[in-house]
């Protein structure tokens, strides 16, 4: 057991890239701007990061007359630098109640964001008309992204209490497929709950198809869309962004499908596993360190003792009974 603990181990460290990677991952430098005219709109954004709001504002004014609006436009993604995880800032992304257009979560992504006219003017939902161009170019294929968030919904409109609106964080993969340069080729998404202070949350990427190299990883954080509806002033605390990867001879990473379903994460006390095809599968923890800690057989609902492991990141791997590799990601432990 010892020898394939380290086995594990090895072949977990030695294919996973760690470091932060992703330009301004951590928030820290800024660029402001304006957009509309009537009225002025001030807007900003993290530098190599883009927000929706100046979109919003910008068209939204432009097609005012089709779609009945007025003048209720709002910035949507702010420089915070009293509430963060580290350094000297972090992003606040709102949702907004923009003119007639109504609530909209504000969205923070490393790729450039338009929107589809034809959509817009037609009055049919902004967010589908939403575009993305480029992202983080890599060289590796990515597993995982992270970030430390903090997440407060906006208060439910009957009540006044603290709604069930959710934020949510995107990961695409994305290869040139024939003629189509930007195919997504693997996707991952966590929904962020409530918390009152900075967690750090984990979207493992699932590919469709490993056939292709990957060239640019997309990440999208939205103040809402996670679940429930979206709520004005929903708030999302973004910081210290980052990803994993392995080598892009690496063809096994995550199957066609997410074969186990490990949740939560983060997690505390218990990790839960569910999986509906489980003949022969090995789920194995262990730390970033090397060490192993965790390794059993899955029978379809199991769980994994947690509460005396030490807070901090873990990666996991699941295997079939020939040793093959069927999923990785990582988990944090709070």
């Amino acid at each position: 057991m010892k020898k394939l603990y380290f086995t594990i181990a090895s072949f977990l460290i030695a294919g996973t890239t760690f470091g932060q990677t992703i330009a301004n991952a951590g928030m820290e430098s800024w660029r402001t701007g304006a957009a509309g005219t009537a009225p002025v709109v001030p807007i900003q954004a993290p530098n190599q990061w883009f927000g929706f709001d100046s979109i919003v504002v910008s068209y939204g004014q432009l097609f005012g007359s089709i779609i009945g609006a007025g003048s209720d436009w709002h910035q949507q993604i702010f420089e915070e630098t009293t509430f963060k995880n580290g350094g000297v800032a972090s992003a606040r992304v709102m949702t907004e109640t923009q003119d007639v257009i109504g609530a909209m979560p504000g969205i923070l992504s490393n790729a450039k964001i338009d929107v589809d006219l034809g959509i817009l003017s037609g009055g049919g939902d902004p967010m589908s008309a939403v575009l993305y161009d480029g992202g983080t170019a890599v060289t590796e294929r990515p597993t995982t992204v992270s970030a430390w968030v903090a997440y407060f919904p906006g208060p439910d409109t009957t009540t006044g209490l603290p709604g069930t609106d959710e934020g949510v964080l995107t990961a695409q993969a994305l290869a040139t497929v024939g003629a189509v340069s930007d195919s997504v080729v693997g996707t991952g998404t966590f929904n962020i709950a409530p918390s009152a202070s900075f967690t750090q949350i984990t979207a493992n990427i699932v590919y469709g198809t490993t056939d292709y190299a990957v060239h640019t990883l997309r990440i999208i954080f939205a103040s809402s869309g996670g679940a429930g509806s979206a709520l004005d002033s929903s708030i999302l605390y973004v910081d210290d962004v980052s990803y994993t990867g392995v080598p892009q001879s690496v063809r096994n990473v995550a199957g066609n499908v997410e074969v186990v379903r490990v949740f939560p994460n983060p997690a505390s006390g218990k990790l839960y596993l569910s999986s509906a095809k489980h003949a022969g599968y090995t789920f194995s923890l262990v730390s970033v360190s090397g060490q192993a800690v965790a390794s059993q057989q899955l029978t379809g609902a199991d769980q994994v003792d947690i509460s005396d492991m030490a807070a901090g990141l873990y990666l996991y791997v699941v295997t079939d009974k020939n040793g093959n590799t069927l999923q990785r990601g990582k988990v944090s432990v709070f």
